[in-house]
C-alpha cells in the first residue's frame, strides 16, 4: 500500500515558463528543419515560401526567448534552470562513462541533480548549433538574395549544424517517446511534475534537495508568530 502511494506522488518538476521556453524550441526547430529540407529540393512545395517560414520561425524563437527573459515572472524560473545545467562534476563524468551499459542493460548509474550529465551535454550542445546555425544562416540567404554576401565556410557550416540538430532531436525523442527508463520524463515537460519514485531512481540528489527546501519552509511556516486579529 506504502508503495502503490509513493509511486502515484508527484513532484513539480518545470513550471510554465520552463515548458513555454521548450515547446517554442522544439515548434521553431521543427519549423525551421522541415523548411530547410523542402528548399534543398524536397517536395512539391515553393521554395520561396519555405524560405519566408525558415526565416520566420527563426525570428520567433529568437523573440520568443528574449520576451521570456524579459518577463520577469519566467525569467527567474529559466536563469535558475541555466545555473542547474552548468555544473559538472566526477559524479557527472562518472554518469557518462557509464550511462552507455546502464541504458543497454538496466544497470544503476550514479545519482544525478535536477539534471544528468546527459541531458547537461545535450543543452551545451543545442546552443552550440543553434550560435552556428544563427551566424551561417545569414551566409546561406546568399542563396536567394543579392544584399548579404556569403561568409566563406560558414554557408556550408549551415547544413552541418542542421544534421548535427536533426541527430540530436532523434535521440531526445527516442528517450522521451520510446525508451522505458526515461519516457515518464515527458510528463515532467508537458504537465509540469513527474512521478516521485521514478525521480528519486533518476535525480536522487534533486529530490532530497526538493524535500530538504519544504522542510525549511514548513519549519520557518512553524516558528512564525500566529497573527492574533487586533481587540475590536
Amino acid at each position: 500500500m506504502n508503495s502503490a502511494r509513493t509511486s502515484s506522488q508527484l513532484i513539480a518538476r518545470f513550471g510554465r515558463s520552463e515548458r513555454v521556453a521548450h515547446w517554442l524550441l522544439a515548434a521553431a526547430f521543427a519549423s525551421m528543419l522541415g523548411s530547410g529540407v523542402l528548399m534543398g529540393g524536397l517536395g512539391p512545395l515553393d521554395h520561396h515560401g519555405m524560405l519566408v517560414v525558415h526565416i520566420g520561425s527563426a525570428i520567433v524563437l529568437g523573440a520568443g526567448l528574449v520576451l521570456l527573459l524579459v518577463l520577469r515572472r519566467s525569467r527567474g524560473p529559466l536563469v535558475q534552470t541555466a545555473r542547474d545545467l552548468v555544473p559538472f562534476d566526477a559524479s557527472d563524468r562518472s554518469w557518462l562513462v557509464r550511462a552507455p551499459r546502464a541504458y543497454l542493460t538496466g544497470s544503476e548509474l550514479p545519482p544525478s541533480g535536477r539534471f544528468n550529465a546527459g541531458q547537461k551535454v545535450n543543452a551545451r550542445l543545442v546552443v552550440l548549433v543553434l550560435a552556428v546555425l544563427y551566424v551561417s544562416g545569414i551566409a546561406e540567404l546568399k542563396r536567394y538574395t543579392s544584399i548579404l554576401q556569403p561568409v566563406g565556410f560558414l554557408a556550408g557550416a549551415h547544413g552541418l549544424a542542421a544534421g548535427a540538430a536533426a541527430v540530436l532531436v532523434a535521440g531526445h525523442m527516442y528517450l522521451a517517446l520510446v525508451h522505458p527508463s526515461t519516457r515518464p520524463a515527458l510528463r515532467g515537460i508537458t504537465l509540469g511534475a513527474v512521478r516521485r519514485d521514478w525521480a528519486e531512481h533518476h535525480h536522487a540528489r534533486w529530490v532530497e534537495s526538493v524535500d530538504e527546501r519544504a522542510a525549511e519552509d514548513a519549519s520557518v511556516g512553524a516558528a512564525r508568530p500566529a497573527e492574533h486579529p487586533a481587540p475590536g
